[in-house]
């Protein structure tokens, strides 16, 4: 830098601007065409799944929104007669059967066995009320199939009284209507089933039948609670955390063998849930079928899939050269990550073969423009434990798109143009475009009887385009492309950059007419 108010001869200045004309032309493109490392993240409110497969996003132990095995939350089936998730209000059956007529409980989204929340009661003054539109519980007025009612419970105390929930409704027995009752309520810390004529011998008019649990329940513990009925063999059957509690036959001489009792469904059923009670209720559940507790596991699958969307590189030459995650790993649990490259937007399927295997970590990869994340999260043997992702954070050299000629130059001909321009020192260009048109910035289809635009040049540096018409202004632009193959078939894609600055000429004859 020279100091202010000294005199620079015309030489100098000249020497100067040659300098400054010669870095701009030579330094500059190699600056531009220099990879620049860039980052993209995986992770709380970005995880961009294209595929979840037996996954759920859930907050970690650090309040991220971090991949998880899906819970064991039950899903509707065709047999599925209820289901109450309490994940959040207004509370809904989700198997679409019953209508919530009243609700006064809140949902805990702390502490809940399942999904994003149970349903919290705090005494009698906020029971939940269900109707079935005036039909019983269970289709039909005589209902010959096998059923199972489950809940899981967090009782405070478990006080004498507290009713977990009742269904009241009426039967006609052919002489006449009598009320229907099944409660399910807490005497002296054990569950107690009072089923009042549901189930009424033939030619009799009532029956009651009452079971209850042997040990007693634990406050302050999720237990699991299944009542469940054999239609074949009239077994009734109450387990507690998937182990026998109590049995009862309902057939005619109360032992296996002899006539089921009918069961009579009723119309106008009305279900009552946490009347009285003080504590917690998740997913309960009406099956029309005999369910199997299966040992009751917290996770839905031992096996989870994650794919993300194709994150794009900007680039085929970009490189990956970390792909870093964040995770837990608890004891007997793993997580397998797979990464997919392809200059096809589109996204790989589970099965893919393109899919190759890493460790978190510093990683090489290259030779695509599109880039997939799979990951696999398997659980313990028990179901139990999941293991978890809040993040992954890919790190790349991003290439620009190829570089442009710097000068282009059209000189017109009879019927012809011909174009010149600078060559790109980039040893990765397979060759240029010319793109052409009849108005600026136009360069579309056909033009001439035997021109289209764009032309593929590769590597030459020249181009004269003929069958043009005399007098007809044209205009020209060149763009750079590299050739990269396609890995989802055998196209071969031109990736291009940058137009050139655009130049016209006009064709004319060689007296400079338009003939």
């Amino acid at each position: 830098m020279y100091p202010s108010g000294e005199n620079i001869s015309i030489k100098e200045k000249n020497i100067v601007k040659k300098i400054a004309v010669f870095l701009f032309i030579f330094t500059i493109p190699l600056v531009l065409l220099f990879p620049r490392e860039m980052e993209f993240t995986l992770g709380g409110d970005n995880w961009q799944p294209f595929l979840l497969r037996n996954i759920e996003i859930n907050r970690d132990a650090a309040g991220q929104n971090a991949l998880f095995i899906q819970d064991g939350e039950h899903r509707v089936s065709n047999s599925t007669n209820l289901l109450l998730h309490f994940n959040s209000l207004p509370i809904v059956d989700a198997a679409g059967n019953f209508r919530v007529v009243e609700s006064r409980a809140t949902i805990s989204t702390g502490r809940k066995r399942f999904g994003a929340g149970a349903a919290m009661f705090n005494g009698e003054r906020n029971a939940i009320v269900l109707d079935r539109h005036g039909r019983g519980v269970f289709p039909g007025e005589i209902y010959s199939g096998d059923f199972s009612i489950e809940f899981w419970i967090f009782g405070r105390n478990f006080s004498d009284g507290e009713t977990i929930f009742f269904i009241d409704s009426r039967t006609n027995t052919g002489r006449g209507f009598v009320p229907q009752l099944l409660r399910c309520y807490i005497k002296n810390r054990r569950v107690v089933w009072d089923i009042r004529n549901f189930f009424i011998p033939h030619g009799a008019n009532e029956l009651d039948l009452k079971i209850s649990s042997v040990r007693q329940l634990v406050p302050n513990a999720w237990s699991h609670h299944l009542l469940r009925f054999d239609s074949s063999s009239g077994l009734l059957e109450y387990l507690i955390d998937g182990k026998p509690e109590a049995v009862a036959f309902v057939t005619a001489t109360g032992r296996e063998g002899s006539s089921v009792h009918p069961l009579h469904s009723g119309t106008n059923a009305r279900i009552v849930i946490g009347d009285n009670f003080t504590g917690l209720l998740d997913e309960m559940r009406f099956k029309l079928e005999w369910v199997d507790p299966d040992s009751l596991p917290l996770l839905g699958s031992y096996r989870g899939v994650y794919i993300s969307e194709p994150i794009d590189l900007g680039n085929s030459r970009s490189s990956v050269f970390a792909i870093e995650t964040r995770s837990i790993i608890p004891a007997n649990t793993d997580i397998l990550y797979y990464y997919y490259l392809s200059d096809s937007r589109r996204s790989p399927s589970e099965n893919s073969s393109g899919w190759r295997k890493f460790t978190p970590g510093n990683v090489n990869t290259a030779g695509g423009r599109f880039l997939s994340i799979k990951a696999i999260l398997l659980s313990d043997g028990e179901r139990n434990v999941s293991p978890s992702i809040s993040r992954i954070n890919v790190r790349f050299n991003q290439v620009g798109s190829p570089q442009p000629p710097r000068i282009v130059r059209a000189e017109p001909g009879n019927g012809s143009v011909r174009l010149r321009w600078s060559d790109v020192r980039d040893p990765n260009i397979d060759g240029f475009y010319v793109f052409f048109g009849e108005r600026p910035g136009r360069y579309f289809g056909a033009s001439g009887s035997n021109v289209t635009s764009p032309i593929d040049v590769g590597r030459n540096t020249e181009i004269v385009i003929s069958n043009l018409e005399n007098g007809r202004i044209y205009y020209f632009a060149v763009v750079s492309y590299i050739r990269t193959a396609n890995r989802y078939g055998t196209a071969i894609i031109n990736e291009g950059g940058d137009f050139s600055v655009e130049v016209s000429a006009r064709p004319l004859d060689r007296h400079g007419d338009l003939r």
